[in-house]
């Protein structure tokens, strides 16, 4: 079964196109660029009456939006039809930004009327459709809306149910002295070590198995400290600052112990004795920690680490990959803590393959009992890169209802351990159309977490796969600088990625250019 897409004026068709599919999870849905004539109408031919067509149209003066939207029948039949006005006031009319999210609001309130009617469903998430419904929050309260009336906003203008409304402005609140310290000369950077023991089943990020690699991880942390020195010094030399520094991957500490320490050495010269609020390594792998690599990492002055267990059932870590035990988990925390570290933060995943309820509360208890800084709750979302893309018939997904009943049980926890929400994002094909939420105790929260999801501070990148993002304030936009994915290539074309990087290192202090 398909359902059709057509803006009748453009310009909004990726937003109407995720909303869509939020009500029609099982379809197929695609992007029509122009209207269908009768003929060519989807439903016309052969047995494909089912398919729907969804139709939406604005216009916009200086002083109202008016948007239409209807869902038609395979037949080119209209089921269901909408419209709505909203008046433009001084401040809005003013601002291009501010009128094209009032513009795309009111369009997706119809679409969203229309959908709702056909199938009775209404989303949690309202018209919030994309990664980062916090900016919607942010954008609110800068235009001076007190906490009751964002909430208010949320629930009747976004659609949004009031749980996950309540969730939101919690959550900005909790990070919003961070989100507005960001300048023009602030930058963070992010150092991606493509390498793990492993591929979990559910990965999706741009890693390889370490097996396979090993005679080239020395030239791989030769290019990434070559790419590193060439843009880095250039942005100190123009005194940009750096707030976060965050090492990912893969897993960083799946390097050997000489490997590790000449990255961090490298990475220790090169900043020579600037001061980084927050250095972040990615320990997640617990098999891949011991003292010597741990007390490594503190000598360099990394004060952040993230151990990441996912579950604490051993026979689904043995399912999805993780060729660890939960003892090692526990054993490399109390390590961790031993060495030093107090700012310890752990990902769990909500709906892995066969686990319910009873499998969360064992998470959920363990992890109470080792008291980690931050907890970040992930709900599974199911990628196109994943190998559990290709398995969904041996690993069938969680049902919506135990999911939710799953992240019911990690915000009973995480309230009992004093964590409060600092960030949030969501992902396309996340079981349940859930979220994804960072939990911190006070004074814990991660800078670079919220300022990637922010998009509003320039994160600079470095690696395979890597993907930059220069934020131009003038224009509230990021434009992504994406270096290439697979190891050997980026090793290939290093210079290219610098080139890449000096040249919007030349625009920051400008708009973005029309040809980018």
């Amino acid at each position: 079964m398909n359902v059709y897409v057509h803006v009748t004026n453009g310009g909004f068709e990726h937003e109407i196109w995720e909303l869509t599919r939020v009500f029609f999870p099982s379809w197929s849905v695609k992007v029509f660029d122009h209207l269908p004539a009768q003929s060519d109408n989807p439903g016309e031919k052969g047995d494909s009456c089912g398919d729907l067509l969804v139709v939406a149209e604005y216009t916009c003066s200086d002083f109202e939006i008016v948007a239409k939207s209807c869902l038609k029948d395979g037949r080119g039949r209209v089921l269901f039809e909408s419209q709505r006005s909203q008046k433009l006031d001084d401040r809005t009319r003013g601002s291009y930004l501010k009128r094209k999210r009032e513009i795309k609001k009111v369009l997706c309130q119809c679409v969203y009327d229309v959908l709702s009617r056909f199938t009775g469903k209404y989303p949690n998430w309202g018209i919030l459709t994309g990664v980062r419904p916090l900016k919607v929050v942010h954008h609110l309260m800068d235009d001076g809306l007190s906490d009751e009336e964002v909430l208010s906003a949320l629930k009747s203008e976004y659609y949004v149910r009031d749980d996950k409304a309540s969730l939101l402005v919690e959550t900005a609140n909790n990070q919003r002295d961070i989100v507005k310290s960001s300048s023009a000369d602030t930058v963070s950077l992010y150092i991606h070590i493509p390498f793990c023991t492993t591929r979990c089943l559910y990965c999706s990020f741009p890693s390889v198995v370490m097996d396979g690699y090993k005679e080239i991880v020395d030239d791989y942390i030769d290019s990434l400290v070559t790419e590193l020195d060439k843009v880095v010094s250039v942005l100190l030399h123009k005194g940009i600052s750096i707030q976060s520094l965050y090492i990912g991957g893969g897993t960083p500490t799946a390097l050997a112990y000489p490997q590790l320490e000449r990255l961090l050495s490298a990475v220790d010269l090169l900043l020579d004795g600037c001061s980084v609020r927050e250095y972040t390594v990615e320990c997640g792998r617990p098999d891949t920690l011991d003292i010597d690599k741990l007390s490594l990492l503190k000598a360099f002055g990394v004060n952040r680490i993230s151990i990441n267990p996912q579950t604490m059932n051993q026979e689904t870590l043995d399912e999805i990959g993780r060729r660890h035990t939960v003892e090692q988990v526990v054993s490399r925390f109390h390590m961790a803590r031993y060495v030093g570290f107090d700012c310890i933060n752990m990902d769990i995943i909500v709906g892995l393959p066969g686990e319910g309820v009873p499998h969360m509360e064992k998470t959920m208890k363990a992890i109470a009992g080792l008291q980690p800084d931050n907890l970040t709750v992930h709900t599974l979302a199911v990628k196109r890169a994943s190998r559990l893309k290709d398995s969904l018939d041996k690993y069938p997904l969680t049902s919506d209802d135990t999911a939710e009943r799953m992240l019911e049980v990690c915000q009973r926890w995480v309230k009992r351990m004093g964590m409060v929400p600092y960030y949030l994002y969501r992902q396309k094909y996340m079981v349940g159309n859930l979220e994804n939420v960072g939990y911190t105790k006070p004074g814990k929260a991660c800078i670079y977490n919220i300022q990637m999801m922010g998009e509003n501070q320039t994160i600079w990148a470095f690696g395979a796969g890597a993907v930059s993002k220069v934020y131009f304030p003038e224009n509230d936009c990021i434009q992504r600088v994406p270096n290439v994915k697979d190891v050997k290539e980026y090793m290939d074309r290093l210079e290219e990625m610098i080139r890449r990087k000096m040249r919007f290192i030349d625009l920051c202090k400008g708009g973005v250019e029309d040809d980018l």
